[in-house]
């Protein structure tokens, strides 16, 4: 049984090595002048993919990209990613609440061990 966890642990220290750390996500204004020197909507989404770039940004913002020449396809991509983290977000605060069920000041024990619950 050692050896199995000792083979479990390696594997997992050994996994954790070899991931190479992402590149930083690319800031607004350095997407505004990627934009502006002529790259592809394709290339600047490119970039944002390969450092996992969640933008939350308020509409004025992203209307303030889109007068300074930002393509629409990558201002869809900035609210799209930003929706779907949200949507993880809220998933995972749900799954939550449903294996650790909030604690009601108003009753004396939580449900599952109140005395008048049988």
């Amino acid at each position: 049984m050692k050896t199995f966890h000792a083979i479990v642990l390696a594997a997992a220290l050994a996994g954790c090595a070899t991931m190479e750390p992402l590149p930083p996500p690319p800031t607004t204004a350095e997407i505004v002048q990627m934009a502006k020197s002529g790259q592809t909507a394709d290339a600047i989404i490119r970039r944002m993919q390969e450092s996992r770039a969640v933008y939350a940004l308020p509409a004025s913002e992203l209307a303030k990209l889109r007068e300074q020449g930002v393509p629409d396809a990558v201002i869809d991509y900035m609210q799209q990613t930003y929706l779907a983290a949200e949507r993880y977000r809220e998933w995972v605060r749900m799954h939550d609440t449903y294996l650790f069920p909030p604690y009601y000041p108003y009753r004396r024990y939580p449900y599952w061990r109140s005395p008048y619950w049988w």
